[in-house]
């Protein structure tokens, strides 16, 4: 009974109000389209979900929505405005491929160092921002939000001036070998693949999820949990968490806000340029592109999730399979019905619109029941 109770409550709170909300004006966009909503939802979910091929393209692209949302979690939960992601994860990619593509060595030890670059790379532009709050006193909400520019338009220039392939149409660095990429969990060439295509089908979720998707989830799985871990049981993460709702009271409590800034603008930053390095060499993807990080938009969808996750790791792994179900599942409806998959956008927007008015309307309500003005007229 409590249970239901608990559920009960659950479902008249903000978060499934606003998605409810956002997918009923998804509806009316529908309508105005002239597509029937029923018809375009249906769509959605047999492309993300109903198939195995729809939910591998599903669990491939929420890894960096997911691992992003981890990121600017980390520093949104001990009050330190993030976002700088695109930027880090950005040099993050273009770090960790330049050593996949141009270092020679095994695989072994070209893999790690790759990772190894793309954190330092993160953490570094992170840790930049970090210097300025201290030093200088520049806001890091605005110098993050400044950084992604520089960061975005020197990879750009690298790019397509220092490491152009000619031997190809894309402005892109050469191909990334074979044995520096991270591969599917399973290599869709290799005998288990062929083993599990003869044996379950080639569009079995099973066979689909292994060959379509590549061993970034698996390090995003222990990213997560490190995370959880790591809030609810380690002082870093007190003092964090801490800090994220009453700085004064840490600061009081002998916590330097300078030092837990700086640990918490290179723990997210270093996060942010593992999650853009592992989009880079990942398999299915070959090549640094220009602006492929940029176009994906997979770092303001990060900042969506975790705000609609209110920055907890398993809302946002649960937030980010939604969101990536609706990227996938929109792309199938624009190709059954030829609907625009910008639907997608449109209900992401509105359910974080929805739920910042939802979680601002109680505390005005409040705030003008107890104003002076209100007592007043009470008399």
């Amino acid at each position: 009974m409590k249970t239901l109770q608990s559920f009960g409550r659950w479902l008249a709170s903000p978060i499934p109000v606003s998605v409810v909300l956002a997918l009923l004006i998804g509806a009316c966009f529908m309508l105005i389209a002239g597509v029937d909503p029923l018809s375009g939802y249906l769509a959605m979910v047999n492309g993300s979900f109903g198939s195995g091929v729809g939910l591998a393209n599903t669990l491939q692209r929420a890894v960096p929505i997911i691992g992003i949302g981890i990121a600017i979690a980390v520093a949104f939960r001990a009050g330190v405005l993030n976002l700088g992601t695109e930027g880090q994860a950005g040099l993050g990619a273009l770090a960790g491929g330049i050593v996949a593509v141009y270092v020679p060595g095994p695989a072994i030890l070209i893999v790690p160092l790759a990772f190894i670059a793309a954190i330092a790379a993160g953490a570094a532009w992170g840790l930049l921002t970090a210097l300025l709050q201290n030093l200088l006193g520049v806001p890091i909400l605005l110098s993050t939000l400044l950084l992604n520019y520089p960061a975005r338009y020197f990879s750009s220039w690298l790019i397509r001036y220092k490491l152009k392939d000619p031997s190809t149409d894309l402005v892109a660095s050469a191909q990334v070998p074979a044995d520096h990429q991270i591969s599917m969990l399973v290599p869709r060439d290799s005998g288990l693949a062929e083993t599990l295509r003869n044996t379950l089908g080639a569009t079995n979720p099973v066979t689909a999820v292994l060959t379509g998707v590549n061993w970034s989830i698996i390090v995003l799985i222990i990213v997560v949990l490190g995370a959880i871990f790591v809030n609810r049981r380690t002082r870093y993460g007190f003092e964090s968490g801490l800090a994220g709702q009453n700085a004064e009271f840490v600061r009081y409590s002998g916590v330097q806000p300078g030092p837990l800034v700086t640990r918490t603008m290179a723990i997210s930053g270093g996060l942010a340029g593992l999650f853009g390095m592992m989009l880079t060499i990942g398999a299915p993807s070959t090549r640094i592109i220009e602006g492929y990080f940029v176009q994906t938009n997979f770092a303001w969808t990060a900042l969506l999730v975790t705000l609609l996750a209110l920055y907890r790791p398993v809302g946002i792994v649960i937030a980010g399979l939604f969101f990536a179900a609706i990227m996938v599942g929109s792309d199938a409806m624009g190709r059954e019905l030829g609907l625009s998959p910008q639907i997608a956008a449109v209900i992401q927007a509105f359910v974080i619109i929805l739920l910042a008015f939802r979680v601002a309307l109680p505390k005005f309500r409040k705030r003008t029941a107890t104003s002076p003005a209100a007592k007043e007229g009470e008399r």
